[in-house]
């Protein structure tokens, strides 16, 4: 039986530095889901502690509520099951046979925002009918694949596919590019890697329409004269530029360089006191009015997503780590100070109106897993993720925007949004023992295991063989281990009175490896800049440690 499981990162629990992620070894049962979609860790030049590195996807309900893996997948069944097979009261998505389409109930119109978060929802719910069907729907009544817009999607559109307006909204064409990248390597669809690819390469070759802007890199509220020139911060989705800068074939330069300006634009866009985000703003991050919105200024529907989008970053890639949670310190003080009552505001907090929403519920509790890292946050966390957890489903004509921006959330909250990846070579090897990577195994089994930027399929034998120690050896040691002493100071781990050679451990009280390596001196010094309680195992020993 397994003494503790090291398989998990500390992507969501702590901020690991650059050197810890290079050096774990990350373990799982298995980093493919039952079709070979795989989802496990990576590497590159940075080794940040986000999900993309480590393949840990721990569900914060399960790490902060205690909720159990049965208890999480019957909420994410509830949800399908509501707003994609409910009734007419409840469900956004409509069957047409091999067509399907999502639906805005208020505006009786379909969005391109809501197909594409369809086809996420689906993709990361390994519903592959249901994403096919809202694939071809979009294909056949919004893409365009000539002309004008060549590559771009229609905004919106009627029901029976025809009407609305040609021109793009461009969260739908982030959406739609990741999904289909997703599905791509999920399912392994070379004909989804062709749309993807065909998409982001004219995302900047259209001579129309580039959508982002060429001088700044900074998403543009829409790619046409006069609306190129500013922004709208809820389409700031770095952890989507940041695969696309990873996966495009064609202007990696230019993706490359808008993953840092959308990181940038984000955090200017927060505001300093209240941490709130105006739904369209300048690329310097102030409020951008408009003739046609008396609200674009304040913090409304659109600005609600702003939370879920740096809360997503940050646990998916952790490069961004100490300025978003600089900013979901910001803004979960404010609601906390506002007690979740409000759902609008100017963009510096005052002028509150209108109830608290379902989006904001979700969103903000994305935006809290930010704050994991940070002891004193821990009640505001969970009163976050209660609110999202707790919330009711919504029904009726305002369901579909508000419904679908939970959803989203829940997806991260869950543990069930992956960064789907092209499928890695797989090594095999044997380790003869019952331990391996800190974890006991008492029979033989087989896991995955990445170590040195390779994944392996790891086979444990589980058979103890009996050691050959020598007595005088051992007492020596022993005698030794009993002087030994474990402290800490603002910036490290310190381990006194050890001979140069012994092993060591640091794990977070879950149990979890941060880094595993040998005593190099009688006083050796372990860089650490996490804050907390932490396990450092030395030789026979364990010492708790508090930094």
């Amino acid at each position: 039986m397994k003494k503790k499981l090291t398989s998990l990162s500390l992507g969501l629990l702590l901020g690991a530095s650059a050197a810890f992620a290079a050096e774990t070894i990350y373990t799982a049962p298995s980093f493919f889901d039952e079709n070979g979609g795989y989802f496990g860790p990576d590497c590159d030049q940075t080794n940040y502690s986000g999900a993309y590195y480590t393949g840990d996807y721990t569900s914060p309900f399960k790490t902060f509520l205690g909720k159990t893996d049965a208890e999480i997948q019957e909420k994410m069944d509830q949800l399908w099951n509501h707003y994609f097979k409910g009734d007419n009261n409840s469900k956004v998505y409509y069957d047409n046979g091999n067509e399907a389409y999502i639906k805005d109930i208020n505006n009786n119109d379909v969005r391109s925002e809501g197909m594409s978060y369809g086809m996420m929802i689906a993709v990361q719910t390994n519903h592959k009918e249901e994403f096919d069907k809202l694939w071809n729907w979009a294909k056949n009544h919004m893409w365009h694949k000539s002309g004008d817009w060549d590559g771009y999607f229609a905004w919106k559109r009627g029901d029976n596919g025809q009407g609305g307006d040609d021109n793009c909204a461009p969260d739908g064409e982030m959406y739609f590019m990741m999904s289909l990248l997703f599905a791509a390597n999920r399912w392994g669809d070379s004909q989804y890697m062709d749309d993807a690819q065909y998409i982001l390469d004219k995302m900047w070759s259209n001579y129309n329409h580039q959508l982002f802007n060429t001088s700044s890199y900074i998403i543009t509220f829409q790619p046409t004269n006069g609306n190129n020139t500013w922004s709208d911060p809820s389409y700031d989705l770095p952890a989507y530029v940041d695969l696309f800068a990873r996966w495009s074939k064609t202007h990696t330069d230019k993706w490359t360089a808008a993953t840092k300006a959308t990181r940038d634009h984000l955090y200017k866009s927060s505001n300093t006191s209240s941490g709130l985000f105006s739904d369209y703003n300048n690329f310097d991050g102030t409020p951008h009015a408009v003739s046609f919105n008396n609200d674009a200024t304040r913090y409304m529907y659109d600005a609600m997503r702003c939370a879920m989008n740096f809360g997503m970053d940050y646990y998916l890639f952790g490069s961004d780590a100490k300025r978003e949670e600089e900013m979901a310190k910001r803004i979960i003080d404010f609601f906390e100070k506002d007690g979740y009552q409000h759902a609008r505001f100017n963009w510096d907090g005052s002028n509150p109106s209108e109830s608290y929403t379902l989006g904001e519920t979700g969103a903000n509790a994305v935006a809290a897993m930010a704050l994991a890292n940070n002891p004193s946050y821990e009640k505001a966390i969970k009163t976050n993720l209660e609110k999202a957890w707790n919330a009711s489903l919504m029904t009726g004509q305002y369901r579909y925007y508000d419904g679908l921006v939970h959803y989203l959330s829940m997806l991260h909250l869950s543990g069930t949004f992956k960064i789907w990846k092209p499928k890695p070579t797989v090594e095999k090897k044997t380790v003869e023992g019952t331990e391996y990577n800190g974890v006991t195994y008492d029979k033989e089994t087989t896991i995955n295991a990445f170590e040195g930027c390779k994944l392996y399929e790891v086979t444990i034998t589980g058979k103890q063989s009996a050691p050959v120690v020598d007595a005088a050896i051992a007492i020596t040691s022993v005698k030794a281990m009993n002087a030994a002493r474990v402290w800490s100071t603002n910036s490290a781990v310190v381990i006194e009175n050890v001979a140069a050679g012994t092993n060591f451990s640091v794990t977070d009280m879950n149990g979890r490896v941060m880094m595993k390596s040998k005593v190099s001196s009688a006083s050796h010094e372990i860089p650490m800049s996490n804050k907390g309680a932490f396990l450092v195992m030395v030789g026979n020993k364990t010492f708790k440690v508090i930094k």
